[in-house]
Parts: structure tokens; C-alpha cells; sequence
């Protein structure tokens, strides 16, 4: 049988952007969650939120944290 773990960690993503012809870097927070199989990376997703978050966001987090720990029990594929 897979050993299947999730890892939750905070995470900043970063983005360039053009500005009006120049670059602009942002960074904005975020909670990362990761797939292992067995020890090896397999799958990541990212759920972003921000310094007041929404309860639609809290929700995403919530929905997104109860399928990491569904597949993480083999019941469901990864989101």
C-alpha cells in the first residue's frame, strides 16, 4: 500500500508584473498544500488569502484542507 502525508505550510507567492512598461514584483500569502507518495512530491496545490481574509476564503481553505486529508486516507484523487 502508497504511504500517502499532506504538508501544510505558509507559503508567499511571488508574481512580476508590467507596469506601464516596467516590472513590478508582488508577493501575497498563501497556504501550500503538498501530496507525498511514499516519501516523493506528487502533487501541490496553493490557496491563497489575504491579510483580512473573506469567509469565502476561509471556506476555499476548509474545502481544499478536508480533500488534502481525503486523499491523504486514499478516498478521493487529489484536488
Amino acid at each position: 500500500m502508497v504511504e500517502r502525508a499532506v504538508r501544510v505550510a505558509l507559503q508567499l507567492k511571488h508574481v512580476t508584473v508590467d507596469a506601464g512598461g516596467r516590472p513590478v514584483s508582488l508577493s501575497y500569502p498563501g497556504i501550500l498544500l503538498a501530496g507525498y507518495e511514499d516519501g516523493a512530491l506528487v502533487a501541490q496545490r496553493w490557496v491563497p488569502f489575504g491579510e483580512d481574509p473573506s469567509e469565502e476564503d476561509d471556506e476555499k481553505l476548509v474545502e481544499a484542507l478536508h480533500k488534502a486529508v481525503l486523499w491523504e486516507e486514499q478516498e478521493v484523487p487529489w484536488c
